[in-house]
């Protein structure tokens, strides 16, 4: 799996994911998946409902991160981004 190496993820705010529990989000925004222990990018580019679902199966499977270890697989977007998207 290609991930560019110069997006630096952040997790989402408490308000972004008071937004999402109610039901709210951008649909046009690119979501990411990693860790949240380390910040290692698992995976970008995808819908909200698809990035929490891809966080599950992580989980289910027992995946964890392969740079530290951890199971603390994160939504997020990338930094100083309210979309998930970024200029390059």
């Amino acid at each position: 799996m290609i991930v560019n190496g110069n997006i630096k993820p952040r997790p989402l705010t408490e308000a972004e994911l008071a937004d999402r529990k109610r039901g709210v989000f951008d649909s046009y925004a690119n979501y990411l998946v990693f860790c949240g222990k380390c910040g290692r990018m698992r995976k970008t580019n995808m819908y909200v409902m698809r990035a929490e679902a891809y966080i599950d199966e992580l989980n289910a499977k027992g995946e964890t991160c392969p740079d530290c270890g951890a199971q603390d697989w994160t939504l997020g977007y990338p930094e100083n981004s309210a979309s998930g998207f970024v200029k390059y």
